[in-house]
């Protein structure tokens, strides 16, 4: 498995400029927090401090500041975002803080100090040519206040107001940093390991494409010499005459029939065409299904097959050859690994809107070592000239492409048990990807 759980670094940070629709959500929620705040700190500073302000001009920042958040909560819903919005958003923003500070007090107000969430944000979000606009902006507009804005007029000036404001927007700026930062972190962790995965499912399908190519290719190429050579290896046999003496040549060739029919049935085994099935899917009755397998199986291990399956269960919607396959798959290695005497079970049951297939054996078991190796490409336990190794790397390429699960639970000394599980066809939640 592909480990996801790394921290982002500063790379991940700076991928967050080519997802500003990660940024903008932060943004979107950050600035709603900067209404409600404004807002409050008006009424305190009104009711409970009694201090002068220009209610007006303050409550159109406040509003310009709200529809604008409001027309950038609504632009996701038409398509994405572009990249440069961030920066306008941001520039948007400095502005609008540079006029409510001119109508309160300018570099005296201590809420000057939410400048630095604006750079905050722009280190995180913005590439560095942008970044450096931001700050030039804020060394811009906070000149500017130095020189002109409103003074503050205080009726009662109480003893510790200054420092109690100085505390409250340490606090405020910190929260809302490590708010915003926080989030875009979560939000960048998460799109990392959304695209991990798909890399990892555009790889196993590469795989897949190639294997079922050579397959295909395999067959085409090796199904006519076989057939030829099963031919004349059949009319060795009958020509041959036990009283003659060619005991040998009769063993020969039927040593031959045997070898060319191994290799059709591991041909055969190769060419699991899943593309194919998957986009002809339908709803399999799961009395037809096991009537395939049985017929698969062949009369040598049939008697061993040992069926489990609830009466209410009668389907499931899934592509019919490709689930045969993987069943067919799982049911020969379980043959293999158990002893000739013991059964192999095939249980069928249904589960949180799922129908589940576990297949058990009485073998030996895997080590921890061995099941996280278990369904890599051309890795196999068996025996030279027994197994490709292919076998369960179709199977979980089957459960992907049908939007199922798999999984694989062995014991050393116990047996192994594998979990096919499908969204049910008797339920709404069945996958359109299957």
């Amino acid at each position: 498995m592909i480990e996801l759980s790394r921290r982002p670094g500063f790379s991940a940070f700076i991928s967050a400029v080519n997802e500003p629709q990660i940024v903008l959500a932060a943004l979107t929620r950050l600035r709603w927090l900067a209404v409600i705040g404004q807002l409050a700190a008006t009424i305190l500073a009104v009711a409970v401090f009694r201090i002068d302000l220009p209610l007006r001009p303050i409550a159109a920042v406040i509003l310009v500041t709200a529809v604008s958040n409001a027309v950038l909560a609504w632009l996701p819903a038409i398509g994405k975002p572009p990249a440069w919005l961030v920066q306008a958003v941001l520039l948007l923003d400095v502005f609008l803080l540079t006029v409510l500070l001119y109508l309160t007090g300018g570099p005296s107000n201590p809420f000057a100090a939410l400048y630095l969430i604006h750079v905050a944000m722009a280190v995180i979000a913005l590439r560095a040519a942008w970044t450096w606009v931001l700050v030039a902006s804020v060394a811009a507009c906070y000149g500017v206040l130095l020189r002109w804005h409103l003074a503050l007029q205080y009726p009662q000036h109480p003893r510790h107001l200054a420092e109690m404001g100085n505390w409250g927007a340490l606090v405020l700026v910190s929260v809302l940093t490590a708010a915003f930062i926080g989030r875009v972190i979560r939000s960048l962790r998460q799109r990392e390991s959304e695209l991990a995965s798909v890399r990892e499912r555009a790889g196993k399908s590469e795989q897949l494409a190639a294997l079922t190519t050579l397959a295909a290719g395999a067959a085409h190429e090796l199904n006519t010499p076989l057939g030829t050579i099963a031919v004349v290896a059949k009319e060795l046999e009958v020509n041959c005459d036990p009283s003659m003496g060619v005991d040998q040549v009769l063993d020969d060739a039927r040593l031959i029939r045997r070898e060319v029919d191994r290799c059709r049935t591991i041909l055969s085994r190769m060419r699991i065409d899943i593309g194919e099935d998957v986009s002809h899917r339908g709803v399999v009755p799961i009395d037809e299904l096991e009537n395939r397998l049985r017929e698969s199986i062949g009369d040598g291990d049939l008697p061993r097959l040992k069926v489990v399956r609830p009466a209410h269960v009668t389907a499931v919607r899934a592509p019919l050859r490709a689930l045969e396959q993987a069943l067919l798959v799982l049911l020969r290695n379980a043959f293999d690994a158990s002893p000739p005497d013991r059964a192999v079970t095939l249980e069928v049951g249904r589960r949180d809107g799922h129908v589940r297939f576990v297949v058990s054996d009485s073998g030996s078991g895997m080590s921890a070592q061995l099941l996280r190796r278990a369904g890599e490409p051309f890795f196999t336990t068996k025996e030279p000239g027994r197994g490709m190794g292919l076998g369960l790397f179709l199977v979980r390429l089957v459960a992907q492409q049908c939007g199922a699960t798999f999984s694989i639970d062995s014991t050393v000394g116990a047996g192994t048990t594998c979990v096919l599980e499908l969204p049910d066809s008797s339920a709404n939640n069945v996958r359109e990807e299957c």
